[in-house]
C-alpha cells in the first residue's frame, strides 16, 4: 500500500462503525503535483482513507478472518476542498453485512464540515489469500500502530488473533 491514510483509529465497535482520524500534511507527496501552488488532497485519497477504515472495522469485526477489498463506491459527494492543515475525522458504519460483502456508510469531516460522504461496497475473501505468512507482519505492525490507545466496544479483553501491546 503507497497510502497509508489513517493516522489513528480513536473508537472501534465491533461490526457497527469506526472514528479514526488522518493528519493532512503539506509534506505528503501527492501536493507535490495536485495543485502547484494550491495543494488540494485528491477525492480519490478521501475515498481511500474511509476504506481504509472501513477495511479496519470489518477485518477486526471478523477476527481477522476475512480481508476485505474495496469492491465499489455507490456513491460519493464531495462537499468541500480537504488542505494541508486539516484534520480528517473519518467515521464509516456497516449498513449490511453478508457473507460475501458488506456495505458501508462513510463520512469525512474536517471539524464540523462534512467534506465528502460515500456509501462503500466491500467484497470479502478468506484473509490468509492476501496477507502470506511472511509478510504477515507488516501488515500486523500497521494495525498495532492504528489500534494503540483504541476504545473497543463489542470486543472482549483483546482484539481476537492479537496480543496485547
Amino acid at each position: 500500500m503507497r497510502y497509508v491514510l489513517l493516522d489513528r483509529v480513536i473508537r472501534l465497535e465491533r461490526g457497527k462503525n469506526v472514528l479514526a482520524l488522518k493528519n493532512v500534511s503539506l509534506a505528503e507527496d501527492v501536493f507535490a503535483d495536485h495543485f502547484v501552488g494550491f495543494p488540494v488532497m485528491p477525492g480519490a485519497l478521501l475515498i481511500e482513507s474511509a476504506a481504509q477504515a472501513g477495511t479496519v472495522l470489518i477485518e477486526t469485526s471478523s477476527s481477522f478472518e476475512q480481508k476485505a477489498m474495496l469492491a465499489m463506491v455507490e456513491h460519493a459527494k464531495f462537499r468541500a476542498m480537504v488542505r494541508p492543515g486539516d484534520q480528517l475525522t473519518i467515521a464509516v458504519s456497516v449498513e449490511t453485512w453478508d457473507k460475501n460483502y458488506v456495505r458501508a456508510q462513510a463520512s469525512i469531516r474536517v471539524g464540523e464540515r462534512v467534506v465528502m460522504d460515500a456509501r462503500l461496497v466491500f467484497g470479502l475473501k478468506n484473509i490468509d489469500e492476501f496477507y502470506p505468512p511472511k509478510t504477515r507482519h507488516l501488515v500486523d505492525a500497521v494495525y498495532d500502530f492504528w489500534l494503540k490507545d483504541v476504545d473497543l466496544v463489542g470486543f472482549p479483553d483483546a482484539l481476537p488473533g492479537r496480543t496485547p501491546a
